[in-house]
C-alpha cells in the first residue's frame, strides 16, 4: 500500500499524500477495530486505559477542541467502558486537520489520530516541523533518497523510516524542543554520568 504514496507521522499526528488519503484512513478505520479498548492486565487487549481521570478529561477535552475547530471526526470520540470504573477512550481519528488546530500542534497522549495532507514534500515537512514538541516522527517511502531528504529537516529526536517506535538499545533516544533535551541510550547517554579528569 504505502508504494502508492507517502506518509510522515509524528506522534499523535499523521500526514499523508493527498492522492492515498481515503484509501488509506479506510484502511485505519478497518484496522482500528482491532483496538477496542479493553482491561490491561488481559492477554489480548491490544488498548488499554489512560493513566488516571485527569488525562482522561485532557483527552476528551482535545476531541472536543477537535470538533469546536472544524475537524471531521471520522471515527471513535467518546469514552468507552465507563461501567469498568477505569479510564477509557475509543480509537479516535479526525480528518481534515488544519495545521493551526490544537489536535495538530499539542501533544495528546492519548489514543486520537489527526490527519493532515500534503501535495508536496516541502509541505509536509513544513506541516510536521509545526509544533512546539519533536520526540520522534516516521517517514514512510518506496524512495531511499527521500528518506534522507526529509529524516534531515524534520525537527525531531528520532525519526524512523518504513517502521515507527522500533529502538535499537545502543543508539541514542531523546525528544527535540518542548519534548526534552539530552540522549539517554547508546554512549551519548554515558556523557551525562563521566567526568573528565
Amino acid at each position: 500500500f504505502f508504494n502508492q504514496g507517502e506518509m510522515c507521522s509524528a506522534g499523535s499526528r499523521l500526514l499523508v499524500e493527498r492522492g492515498v488519503r481515503d484509501a488509506l484512513l479506510e484502511k485505519i478505520a478497518v484496522h482500528a477495530r482491532d483496538y477496542a479498548p479493553g482491561d490491561p492486565l488481559d492477554p489480548s487487549t491490544r488498548l488499554g486505559a489512560i493513566v488516571d481521570e485527569t488525562q482522561l478529561q485532557r483527552v476528551l477535552g482535545y476531541i472536543d477542541a477537535g470538533c469546536r475547530e472544524g475537524a471531521t471526526l471520522r471515527l471513535g470520540g467518546r469514552r468507552a467502558r465507563q461501567t469498568s470504573g477505569g479510564f477509557y477512550v475509543e480509537p479516535t481519528m479526525f480528518d481534515a486537520v488544519r495545521p493551526e488546530m490544537r489536535i495538530a500542534r499539542e501533544e495528546i497522549f492519548g489514543p486520537v489520530l489527526s490527519v493532515l495532507t500534503f501535495r508536496t514534500v516541502d509541505e509536509a515537512i513544513e506541516k510536521a516541523n509545526n509544533t512546539a514538541y519533536g520526540l520522534s516522527a516516521g517517514i514512510w517511502t518506496e524512495k531511499g533518497s527521500r528518506i534522507l531528504q526529509v529524516a534531515s529537516a524534520l525537527k525531531a529526536g528520532v525519526v524512523w523510516a518504513n517502521t515507527f517506535n522500533r529502538f535499537d538499545p545502543t543508539a541514542p533516544f531523546g525528544g527535540y524542543k518542548e519534548s526534552g533535551y539530552g540522549r539517554e541510550g547508546g554512549m551519548q547517554g554515558l556523557h551525562a554520568y563521566l567526568r573528565s579528569s
